[in-house]
């Protein structure tokens, strides 16, 4: 069963901001993400969040190098897969406390909605994925001004 993260909301006006006939309609697109169930021994915790022109996927994977972490666009999902190694000696150390979890993790999210996959990137920064998805909008009042 698949738990819904994003609810499809209209952008909301800023104050002072002052759009042209049509361009509401272009900029209504929905979007929702649902959080694929996976099998993986870890699953780091995500935000989900809307911007003006995309959705961001925010992963918490503090202690994972860049090289470790790989993102594929398959369909309409995407898919996030790593490793976390620990960073002690294997078998030399007597733990009185291990909270940190450790080894490979996956999430995978199904993307619905007015964006375009085709226009996927990530950035990892201060053990933070930032996967940004560009949302298109086709509102399909004329070609004027669209994205």
């Amino acid at each position: 069963m698949s738990r819904k993260i994003g609810v499809p909301r209209p952008r909301q006006k800023s104050s002072g901001e002052i759009r042209g006939a049509g361009t509401a309609a272009r900029r209504t697109g929905h979007v929702m993400l649902l959080d694929l169930p996976v099998e993986s021994a870890c699953q780091p915790p995500s935000d989900i969040v809307e911007v003006d022109d995309a959705v961001r996927v925010l992963l918490e994977i503090p202690g994972v190098p860049a090289a470790s972490v790989q993102i594929r666009v398959l369909g309409n999902r995407i898919e996030v897969t790593g490793e976390k190694i620990p960073d002690f000696p294997a078998g030399e150390t007597s733990f009185l406390c291990l909270e940190r979890i450790f080894g490979k993790f996956q999430r995978a999210f199904e993307v619905r909605g007015a964006v375009n996959l085709g226009e996927v990137s990530a950035r990892l920064a201060n053990g933070i994925l930032v996967i940004t998805i560009r949302r298109s909008w086709n509102g399909g009042v004329g070609s004027a001004g669209s994205r």
